[in-house]
């Protein structure tokens, strides 16, 4: 009688010790997923900028500082040692490096009614003239460059469409991975509140009758 109580006594603990181990890992995971969303901190110095931009204005400060010509120069220096050996390869590299998706997804190359326009920006002329300066040769003139431009610009926009409807479809399943898990918790407490009661009461309801043998 005294080991099958033990026994009890040891599956209940370690049910118990499941659930609260399960609890800390859903808790864990929720709080990494809350910190992945937190931007990081900005340092308007170009020399320790911290890229991609994670805001507008973040991007606004790159654009007022760059309006100081010892800035703008080291600002086009570093785009010209990110760039390739193509153009367009290039230009899609160096948005990418500056910007993060969600930065991105509120500009298009020419203005819309929801959407920033690029093109306005002091940061993406620096680039194109930077690229250009590397780029521009007997063989291939500004005209030409800058229709490149405007196609790696382009396609970069739709790759960030693409990516941000997919981030979102992540979220969304996350979520519903979430709210799957709290309610599988959930019931999983209750039975087990269930079965320590009715067990109790057994042991309870033993314990008497051994008393009144």
């Amino acid at each position: 009688m005294s080991s099958a109580i033990s026994e009890l006594t040891k599956t209940i603990n370690n049910m118990s010790s499941a659930i609260t181990d399960l609890n800390v890992n859903v808790n864990q995971l929720l709080s990494n997923f809350r910190e992945s969303e937190k931007p990081h901190q900005f340092d308007c110095g170009l020399s320790s900028q911290q890229f991609p931009l994670s805001s507008e204005e973040e991007l606004q400060m790159l654009d007022t500082g760059l309006s100081q010509k010892e800035t703008r120069d080291r600002f086009m220096a570093m785009v010209t040692r990110l760039s390739s050996d193509d153009p367009k390869a290039s230009m899609r590299f160096v948005l990418s490096y500056l910007l993060t998706p969600e930065v991105a997804s509120k500009f298009t190359l020419l203005s819309t009614s929801s959407k920033r326009a690029l093109q306005k920006c002091t940061f993406y002329g620096c680039i194109r003239s930077a690229l250009t300066h590397r780029f521009l040769s007997s063989s291939v003139n500004e005209k030409d460059l800058g229709k490149l431009y405007d196609i790696a610009t382009q396609g970069y926009f739709h790759d960030i469409r693409d990516k941000m409807i997919k981030r979102s479809r992540r979220k969304d399943n996350q979520l519903q991975s979430t709210i799957l898990t709290n309610i599988t918790i959930i019931v999983y407490k209750n039975e087990l509140a269930i079965a320590l009661d009715m067990h109790n009461n057994r042991c309870l309801s033993l314990c008497y009758t051994v008393v009144q043998l």
